[in-house]
């Protein structure tokens, strides 16, 4: 599937704007996820050219993106990346949705030298291989869950034991693993700890068996169709632990849609929320970006579309620092790799400041709960909305 974003860029059907490649799952098992990022660079694209697009040297280009649906497949992923490269003569890439289909998508932009930033991959494994054209707005995954095991130390009874599951793909089973790290580093007992095929049918028997161990808090590495089945599965069997956490879905507005009342009381790791001190002169402040956005597509952006705007908004300054006017040039292309690197600037995602393996190296990590329908900020504290509800009542009592 092909899709070609321009909005007011018919405008300028004359001039020559800046031609955008993303490669992003539209179907597949998180094609749901994926049309979040899509909706992200759309939103982003349209204020933008509602400015009259980008501006280099006093002139303006507008934006034209062109999205390709991947089919959540990393080799799709990787065919489409060169495709966009060399057949659709893209001028600047952003990057897709999901860790797997990133990292093959990232490797043919490396080849080809076209700087790809994501703000929905954020396995650790992306940032081990020396590349120097692939950046993340988003923290390692490892650290992206930290808040999801530091709030439980603050509630009151504390949690001692806790049980980790997750999906074994590369996200999900790197987020276990800072559960896991997280959870010892602060004195909690893992009683279990278990990765489960992302195809998975039975989920109620594989949390049976975390039900047996009685922990306190259930933590899971999860896209968004994960995270709804365990909450269906949980329901099912009656497993209400104290507490649960998942690493992504519960900021997508559709586990609320979907889940109703029982998506209450869930956490999930964040590293947005339109309450934090984040302001850039396209958007305004989070809190503007949120309102805007809702008012766009009916919903407020999670922190994945946040990020994901934020890394545009990245690309789109350097390439203004620099004055790189449309076509680019390998040689241009080059140079903005290098400006990315040399950027610590402030957006209403956040601060984004590259290190020397592309991960963005300041944005701390935030823990949300469900309360009342909506994802609220409750970790860390100083920052926090409310503070969180616990421990979760048993599902017959609620």
């Amino acid at each position: 599937m092909t899709l070609t974003v321009t909005g007011p860029c018919a405008l300028w059907a004359a001039e020559k704007g800046f031609k955008i490649g993303v490669s992003v799952a539209l179907t597949g098992i998180v094609g749901a996820d994926g049309r979040l990022v899509k909706d992200a660079y759309t939103f982003w694209a349209e204020t933008v050219n509602s400015r009259g697009g980008i501006e280099v040297k006093g002139k303006k280009y507008p934006v034209d993106l062109v999205f390709l649906d991947d089919k959540s497949t990393p080799a799709v992923s990787a065919k489409l990346i060169e495709k966009l490269i060399t057949d659709d003569k893209v001028d600047l890439l952003l990057g897709g949705f999901g860790s797997e289909q990133v990292f093959a998508g990232s490797a043919v932009a490396e080849k080809y030298k076209y700087p790809l930033i994501s703000g929905a991959a954020s396995s650790n494994k992306l940032f081990e291989r020396g590349f120097k054209y692939y950046f993340s707005t988003l923290g390692r995954a490892t650290e992206e869950v930290r808040g999801c095991v530091e709030v439980f130390t603050s509630v009151e009874p504390r949690p001692r034991t806790i049980a980790i599951v997750g999906a074994n793909i590369l996200f999900t089973s790197l987020a276990c693993e800072g559960f896991r790290k997280y959870a010892k580093e602060h004195g909690f007992d893992v009683v279990h700890y278990e990765l489960f095929p992302i195809d998975l049918q039975d989920y109620n028997s594989m949390l049976l068996k975390v039900k047996e161990k009685n922990p306190d808090v259930l933590l899971v590495g999860s896209h968004m169709l994960v995270a709804m089945k365990v909450v269906k599965a949980m329901k099912e069997i009656d497993f209400a632990p104290r507490g649960v956490a998942f690493s992504y879905g519960p900021t997508v507005p559709k586990f609320v849609e979907e889940l109703g009342k029982d998506a209450e009381y869930v956490i999930a790791a964040s590293e947005w929320t339109p309450n934090l001190p984040y302001k850039d002169d396209i958007f305004g402040t989070a809190a503007d970006l949120n309102r805007k956005y809702k008012e766009r597509f009916g919903r407020q952006p999670d922190f994945v579309e946040a990020a994901s705007i934020g890394g545009a908004v990245a690309q789109q300054k350097v390439i203004e620092k620099l004055g790189l006017a449309p076509p680019l040039r390998e040689e241009d292309r080059v140079a903005l790799m290098k400006g990315l690197y040399e950027i610590d600037m402030m957006t209403s995602f956040g601060r984004i400041h590259f290190d020397q393996t592309g991960a963005n190296v300041d944005h701390p990590p935030v823990a949300v709960q469900i309360q009342k329908g909506k994802p609220v900020n409750v970790y860390p504290a100083d920052a926090a909305e409310a503070p969180p509800l616990y421990p979760m009542p048993p599902w017959k009592k609620r």
